[in-house]
């Protein structure tokens, strides 16, 4: 211990830095330390401070009481929210011709789009009820487990079956839907726009009306039909300003500059790693469990 401009300060013997109390540096100590006494009881994590392993108990609980009032994301920190909302004041990378609805992962874009389309791609393989997206899956099989809450409600989108925990959330969707008025023939659902009504009946149909003029291959949306062109003429638009790289998608050249800037945006909410893309990300969950696959597991940082 010493004095410095009147205060004490107490010194790390490890390490020599200085803190301003004994509390302070008994909680820097542990750092050097490799004891964990504080145990999760549900996956039997452990954690060096008590109130680390009740912050880390949340995942399991799945309490996200913080919702953005913008597209209805949730979770279990507000300052995740914070990080979260700063992604609809930056430039989309993906923008849906449809609804003009933005996107900054090309994942995200292709699930939107489904809900345009009617396609439910993700089904479970238990009951058989599909969904438009991964989440919305991964959230319904939940309700299989041996130890699920009966009780416990599952707020479901009648437009497209989307479902959220929390009603919050599925009010914040549901506009999304507004003004839909164009009703299918085949199975009834509503529509905002003529076009997206005539996506949606080439499921009932099978029409793919936009055809490679190379290979003769039919996609059901434009958009599909000119990124797959790319394979074929070999025409990559977009140029890294750094080395000369050239990529046929921007999504693919973005992901490529983070090599320059050292950029990890992707961050595991379990232990904090930081990846340069979401699928590196979804690779590392797995090192953590079946309960690192919760939805939003993870968040966008600057």
């Amino acid at each position: 211990m010493k004095c410095h401009n009147g205060k004490k300060e107490f010194r790390c013997e490890e390490c020599g830095k200085e803190c301003l109390s004994k509390k302070l540096l008994k909680r820097h100590m542990g750092s050097h330390s490799e004891d964990r006494p504080f145990q999760c009881d549900i996956c039997s994590r452990k954690f060096k401070r008590s109130y680390e392993v009740t912050k880390h108990k949340k995942i399991h609980k799945g309490e996200k009481n913080h919702v953005c009032d913008v597209c209805g994301y949730a979770t279990m920190h507000k300052a995740c929210l914070e990080t979260h909302q700063k992604r609809h004041l930056r430039e989309y990378m993906f923008k849906c011709d449809v609804c003009g609805k933005g996107f900054f992962s090309s994942f995200e874009f292709r699930e939107h789009k489904n809900i345009h389309t009617g396609e439910k791609p993700y089904m479970c393989d238990i009951c058989g009820k599909a969904y438009t997206s991964k989440n919305s899956l991964m959230a319904h099989k939940k309700t299989h487990e041996p130890d699920a809450k009966p009780t416990e409600k599952v707020h479901e989108c009648k437009m497209c079956s989307k479902s959220f925990k929390y009603r919050k959330s599925l009010l914040v969707h549901v506009k999304s839907h507004a003004g839909e008025k164009f009703l299918c023939d085949f199975c009834g659902k509503a529509f905002s726009t003529k076009d997206t009504l005539k996506l949606h009946r080439r499921n009932h149909t099978g029409e793919k009306s936009n055809v490679c003029n190379v290979c003769g291959k039919a996609f059901s949306v434009l958009y599909t039909l000119k990124v797959h062109q790319l394979i074929h003429t070999g025409e990559k638009p977009h140029t890294c300003d750094q080395c000369g790289k050239a990529f046929t998608q921007r999504s693919t050249l973005v992901v490529h500059k983070r090599s320059h800037t050292g950029q990890k945006p992707y961050q595991c909410h379990i232990c904090n790693k930081t990846f340069v893309s979401r699928t590196l990300l979804n690779l590392h969950l797995r090192s953590h469990g079946d309960h690192a696959y919760y939805k939003h597991s993870y968040s966008v940082v600057n």
